[in-house]
């Protein structure tokens, strides 16, 4: 940096007039090359584009005028002025098209609060001389009106919710059974299941009805499985297993309905049928997960759904459902892998059956209730308990208005009002409702401290006769 005495010696020659070829701004010698404050220069911009002098633009960056001081300025101040300027004009310019974008946003977001919540909207930028669309992916590129048209409409498509879709696709039904699916694909695929063509496992005596699937069937069950996934301990056949596998259970997601974030899809699945409560409409219960609530539907008021139509080979004994069956053989037959309780040796093919099952002996609240802060063991339970405090009895008989907070409380009812009590003492003949009553009311016939007390004799007789 120059002293004050470096400034000072130019300044004295320009006023005694020695040197009349000294910089304004800088104080530097310009007789080999200088630009008075008075020449014209030509400033061409995107932003601006006119003639202006180094005076008009020291006006304009409020620079001092003084016409008894040095009327030129050195190159590098000449450049220096020149750039500063035209920074100034960009800022200005850039505050404007930002101050018009932003109003012409406005109003159309004021616009678009009139139009009804459930219509659709996007927004298209159009120039007046020609059609653009501006993607974020894409380059900008020219289209036509009819083309920009087109892909608005695509790009609303894409942006409807998940389970509007989902609904609107589930048209398509088998005319055989009447079983709904979203597409002409997926129908066309099960229609081969009703042909007479099949195609048998060759390693076990399952018959599948393509082709297709015998090889899906003996890549998940008969090849080898040599390939660990690198996230968790379980091992696949194939790569396609494999990757199949890391997409379902080890990529993140989110819902776009409520934007909650999930560790995979397949949890984010389950969350979804939580946002479209499905309801009985016989008995209004309520399902969060769809392939519980299809299989109430078939039983919920059906007899013959009940009945059981799956049959276990060693013992014969029937479920209603095929997984109850899997079940049983993995518990009471030895095939597959079980858990069992350490407390009363009770088995059990699933740790969550088990964990909701060790509860029972250690009693450990794990429940909590946000309202009065009762703690319960389970949690059909706390969702017993916080019945007691919004009032809420989902369950209503059908013979009457009543209503009530559980199934078994509906039953009791059924049975104590309008089907009568049908289980009747050996002993006296009495009629109960339940069987738990009956078997406090037979314990009281062999007590000898009960006004109900019958000698043995006494009892053999009667039930004989």
């Amino acid at each position: 940096m120059q002293s004050k005495t470096d400034y000072t010696l130019p300044a004295l020659k320009f006023i005694t007039s020695e040197s009349e070829h000294v910089c304004r701004l800088c104080f530097s010698s310009t007789d080999e090359q200088e630009v008075s404050l008075e020449d014209n220069v030509r400033l061409q911009r995107p932003y601006f584009d006119e003639n202006v002098t180094f005076m008009d633009m020291f006006s304009d960056l409020s620079v001092q005028t003084e016409p008894f001081l040095p009327q030129v300025l050195c190159m590098d101040c000449a450049t220096m002025t020149i750039n500063s300027y035209l920074f100034q004009k960009l800022c200005n310019n850039s505050n404007e098209n930002w101050h018009i974008a932003l109003t012409k946003l406005s109003k159309s977001l004021d616009q678009s609060l009139t139009i009804g919540p459930s219509v659709q909207t996007a927004y298209l930028m159009i120039k007046d001389d020609e059609n653009q669309i501006f993607t974020s992916r894409k380059r900008h590129t020219i289209r036509s009106k009819k083309t920009a048209l087109n892909k608005v409409k695509e790009v609303l498509k894409a942006k409807q919710p998940c389970h509007q879709v989902k609904r609107r696709k589930s048209n398509v039904i088998c005319e055989e059974c009447g079983e709904r699916f979203n597409s002409n694909c997926h129908l066309v695929k099960h229609m081969k299941v009703h042909s007479n063509a099949k195609y048998p496992c060759l390693e076990c005596p399952k018959v599948f009805a393509t082709q297709l699937q015998v090889e899906d069937h003996a890549e998940r069950v008969h090849y080898p499985k040599k390939l660990q996934c690198p996230k968790c301990p379980k091992m696949f056949s194939t790569e396609k297993m494999l990757s199949y596998h890391d997409k379902l259970h080890h990529v993140a997601a989110v819902c776009k309905l409520c934007l909650a974030q999930f560790p995979s899809k397949k949890d984010l699945r389950a969350h979804l049928d939580k946002h479209d409560l499905n309801k009985c409409p016989r008995c209004s219960k309520s399902f969060l997960n769809k392939h519980t609530f299809k299989f109430h539907l078939k039983i919920c008021g059906n007899a013959e759904e009940r009945q059981p139509s799956f049959f276990c080979d060693i013992c014969h004994k029937g479920y209603a459902r095929k997984n109850g069956l899997r079940t049983h053989l993995k518990t009471d037959h030895g095939f597959g892998k079980v858990l069992s309780c350490n407390w009363c040796g009770k088995k059990f093919d699933a740790i969550s059956r088990l964990n909701n099952h060790i509860v029972k002996h250690t009693k450990e609240k794990n429940f909590h209730c946000d309202q009065c802060g009762g703690k319960f063991v389970t949690q059909a339970a706390l969702v017993y308990h916080t019945r007691l405090h919004t009032g809420e009895r989902p369950f209503p008989c059908d013979l009457c208005n009543e209503s009530f907070l559980s199934a078994s409380r509906r039953m009791e009812h059924k049975r104590r009002k309008h089907f009568g009590p049908t289980k009747e003492c050996h002993v006296c003949h009495m009629k109960f409702v339940t069987g738990h009553q009956l078997r406090k009311h037979v314990q009281r016939h062999y007590n000898p401290q009960s006004k109900l007390f019958v000698p043995e004799g006494r009892i053999q007789f009667d039930f004989m006769y």
